[in-house]
């Protein structure tokens, strides 16, 4: 996983992100899925057992009725974090297991429309091809059993990367930088700002620009600019100048919480051809969420499928985990045909 690690930390400059955000961001980047929590419902127990009894009694496992049990099995929607923790999501439990079968993974990322899963393998000892035979169908099998039955898998071999002298210079001037923006903002009393990654790095020519992201609420502005160019000097940073962004943090922090319902509710359904999901998108409108899950269907699902589907968000949204990202906020989530019609509405 270093390569990645390693195209994180370069990001960093660009993208100012936290420690906690770097494995949020594995998850954002490429629309990562999660679901591997089932909650069973009565009226799908006599199926589940049935195709349980099929399965079992079977001289070898199939995945074709691994997909068909997928199908019918209800919708769960595993929020992003619980108690604090980061909940592994569908990219992280297939880099497990192909680290468990003895490979190096490189990455695991996950694109929509059409749902492609790509694994990105580190080579020693074995050929792309003795590779792609032995983790194939592991692959498909884990999928089929959380209940992905539509999807595209891609399994390749991670390039060779020239080390790049300039790129870890100007992370190592980011990670400085850094550090002086969140001292001088906890200085100030805002610790809880500063837990918010306020600084990035441009590369120019022939020095580099600090950019800073100030809360517009912050009435010490002007100073804490002034603190933070004296540390930078002091430390003789190669920085020629800082650029200054104002933004309003409550907005932000609301935008960045309804991001992760967004994300939780597209994965719970991505992958599965029942709902043929295509992306999800959100907006925060006067202090409003819209939440938006867009699909291919050119006609709404049966009334019980609809149902499942408006019970399983509502539970989701009831969760004490949920309930702290969405806060008191008003919202508005729907799942759209592919006309861009709503079929399922849900508001507060």
């Amino acid at each position: 996983m270093k390569f990645l690690d390693d195209q994180l930390h370069e990001l960093e400059t660009q993208l100012k992100m936290t420690d906690k955000s770097k494995e949020e961001l594995r998850s954002r980047i490429l629309l990562h899925t999660s679901n591997t929590k089932r909650r069973h419902v009565k009226s799908f127990i006599w199926i589940t057992v049935a195709c349980m009894l099929v399965l079992f009694t079977s001289p070898f496992y199939s995945t074709t009725a691994a997909s068909i049990v997928a199908r019918i099995l209800p919708i769960s929607i595993i929020p992003t974090f619980s108690d604090g923790q980061y909940n592994p999501d569908l990219t992280n439990q297939l880099y497990n297991l192909v680290e468990m079968e003895g490979y190096t993974a490189n990455f695991v990322g996950v694109t929509p429309s059409p749902y492609t899963i790509e694994v990105s393998l580190i080579l020693k000892d074995s050929t792309l091809k003795q590779a792609t035979d032995d983790l194939d169908s592991k692959i498909r099998d884990y999928l089929y059993e959380n209940g992905y039955d539509e999807f595209n898998l891609k399994i390749s071999e991670a390039a060779e990367v020239p080390q790049d002298d300039r790129r870890n210079e100007l992370s190592s001037l980011y990670d400085k930088v850094s550090e002086i923006v969140k001292d001088v903002f906890t200085k100030y009393g805002y610790a809880r700002e500063a837990d918010y990654e306020l600084a990035g790095v441009k590369e120019t020519w022939f020095s580099n620009i600090v950019t800073i992201d100030m809360p517009d609420h912050i009435q010490e502005s002007n100073k804490i600019i002034v603190d933070i160019e004296k540390e930078i000097k002091s430390l003789d940073l190669n920085i020629k100048d800082i650029e200054v962004n104002l933004f309003n943090l409550e907005h932000r922090q609301q935008d960045n919480r309804w991001g992760y319902v967004a994300s939780d509710i597209y994965d719970a359904m991505a992958g599965k051809s029942m709902y043929q999901v295509t992306g999800m998108s959100y907006k925060i409108k006067n202090g409003d969420a819209y939440v938006s899950i867009k699909t291919d269907l050119e006609k709404p699902l049966s009334e019980e499928v609809n149902q499942e589907i408006k019970t399983a968000i509502r539970v989701y949204l009831d969760l004490p985990e949920t309930k702290k990202q969405i806060k008191d906020d008003h919202f508005t989530i729907q799942l759209l045909l592919k006309n861009k019609k709503p079929f399922i509405e849900i508001t507060d």
